[in-house]
């Protein structure tokens, strides 16, 4: 049961990075990397977990208040 949970939450984890990266490129040109470190992407990651509100929602508002 721990592995299909580790796997779920590393799927999300690659999926948040997917989207974020995808935005930033629609917004600025260039990817996630190149506005912020991977201790701020580790750090929003967080901030969507707590928060209750879908994944592309959240990275939308996260990008639009950054850029």
């Amino acid at each position: 049961m721990t592995t299909q949970n580790t796997n779920t939450a590393d799927s999300s984890w690659t999926v948040f990075i997917e989207i974020l990266s995808d935005e930033f490129t629609a917004k600025t040109g260039f990817g996630v990397y190149a506005h912020i470190t991977p201790l701020d992407v580790d750090q929003a990651y967080r901030q969507y977990q707590l928060r209750n509100a879908p994944m592309r929602l959240f990275v939308r508002e996260y990008v639009r208040d950054y850029v």
